[in-house]
């Protein structure tokens, strides 16, 4: 007789059912633990990082009407409105610009330096004591081109002021004036006698002398190694 064998499955049966040993049991996947003070610390972190740069935007977008100057202000002159104009800029500790709506404050005021073109205008760069201080005196002295350097003298500029016989030539007679010094204040355009007149600041004791030889014409200005 033909033994029936009885049909096979799909499933292979397992090394231990094969020798009658029970099967293991299938241990279930590790569950992952939630977290919940990483995951705050992650959205602060995020929460803090769009502060952070909505600040920085708007602290960068932010900007405040300072002065800054308009034309070069010679040292010692009186600033006028033309000289001023508005700039925006943001805030800086390491800048004290005056602040725009104080103009009305500061015309009148002097220069107490040249202030060039395009610079923010700092309280210590003016001052409210005109020229000529106190001990002082204002001259202004024509002298001929052959009688004043080809450099263009600045205000600030210390100076000599030689005096000089007539013909241009040195004074050095026995007891002629000796050289005054000097500090330029402004020089003004040639006039149509070719003098250029140079405002300048000596001691109140030179004065009368300086303006003496200036009217004459009997002065010629060198300048000298400032301070």
């Amino acid at each position: 007789m033909t033994r029936t064998q009885p049909p096979r499955t799909g499933a292979v049966p397992s090394p231990a059912e094969v020798h009658g040993l029970p099967r293991a049991p299938v241990l279930p996947p590790p569950r992952r633990r939630r977290r919940p003070a990483l995951l705050a610390l992650a959205v602060s972190m995020v929460v803090l990082g769009a502060l952070g740069a909505t600040y920085l935007a708007t602290s960068l977008g932010q900007t405040s009407p300072v002065i800054a100057i308009a034309r070069e202000v010679p040292w010692g002159q009186p600033l006028t409105a033309a000289d001023l104009v508005e700039a925006r800029i943001s805030a800086d500790p390491a800048l004290e610009p005056i602040p725009y709506v104080d103009r009305n404050q500061v015309i009148g005021l002097v220069a107490a330096t040249t202030l060039k073109p395009g610079s923010l205008l700092t309280r210590d760069a003016l001052t409210d004591q005109r020229l000529p201080a106190p001990g002082q005196q204002l001259i202004g002295v024509g002298v001929p081109p052959v009688q004043l350097p080809a450099t263009p003298l600045r205000a600030g500029d210390d100076v000599l002021l030689v005096p000089v016989a007539a013909g241009s030539v040195p004074a050095t007679t026995e007891g002629a004036a000796s050289a005054v010094e000097a500090t330029v204040v402004q020089t003004g355009a040639p006039g149509t006698d070719g003098l250029r007149v140079v405002d300048v600041l000596v001691d109140a004791a030179d004065g009368p002398d300086v303006a003496a030889r200036a009217a004459a014409g009997l002065i010629a200005i060198v300048v000298v190694a400032g301070e």
